[in-house]
């Protein structure tokens, strides 16, 4: 099979290019690989437990490419770079609520200096076609706690929280928190007008908006802030 030529864009960015996912990604790109190494899969609940081969990665993409799907599933391809480094998707594709579900695997080792805006900028590209494009009002996400950079950095996307899950997480012998997190459609069209229409503000600018982010995460405001109230509600109820 020829693994030559170029790829298919969908969504074209600064940094990174989203593109259909095709048999180049199985056959040179070691799609299925990223999901045998346990450095990729650590904070993902069902992947890592057992060996994904090139076989089962080409059925995969095989049941992609099936009408009626609920989903939008694109590769991340780094600019200038030989092969794909991630997959993000648009999941639970909801037309009557207008929410999908969002998530990012970035898989490749082969990682350059971008890789914060590559991760990033894929999921102001999703999160763009989500409410441009598709129509909805709502995009949502849940994340491992430990992931704290991630978390800080998506509230310049306009994700904020909304929940801490705890003991939601479990991979092995070890539990941790999960935390929720959206942006509503009013919440990107507000960013968007701050940034003269542009929800991505380029990698130069968004350096400095994450410079000046403030040292407590929100996050970690609303986690506080919940334990917080957890205990003082208990010690009035009396079970604390």
């Amino acid at each position: 099979m020829s693994t030559d030529g170029a790829r298919d864009v969908f969504l074209a960015g600064e940094t990174v290019d989203l593109i259909a996912p095709d048999e180049r990604a199985v056959e040179a790109d070691g799609w299925h690989a990223w999901f045998n190494d346990p450095d990729v899969t650590r904070h993902l609940v069902n992947m890592g437990l057992f060996p994904n081969s090139r076989a089962q990665q080409r059925e995969k993409l095989a049941n992609l490419r099936q009408p009626g799907q609920n989903a939008l599933v694109l590769l991340v391809l780094p600019k200038g770079g030989a092969g794909v480094i991630g997959v993000a998707h648009l999941k639970d594709i909801d037309f009557i609520t207008r929410q999908a579900h969002f998530g990012l695997i970035m898989g490749s080792r082969e990682r350059s200096g971008n890789a914060v805006f590559e991760g990033l900028e894929t999921k102001a590209l999703m999160v763009q076609h989500a409410f441009d494009t598709l129509g909805l009002e709502r995009v949502w996400g849940e994340q491992c706690v430990e992931l704290e950079a991630w978390q800080r950095y998506q509230v310049l996307f306009g994700f904020l929280p909304e929940g801490i899950h705890r003991g939601a997480f479990r991979k092995g012998q070890k539990r941790s928190d999960t935390v929720s997190t959206s942006c509503l459609v009013e919440e990107y069209q507000r960013i968007k007008a701050l940034r003269n229409g542009a929800y991505w503000p380029g990698k130069k600018a968004l350096l400095a908006l994450m410079r000046d982010l403030p040292k407590e995460s929100v996050v970690d405001a609303v986690d506080t802030a919940i334990r917080r109230a957890n205990v003082r509600h208990m010690k009035k109820v009396r079970l604390a």
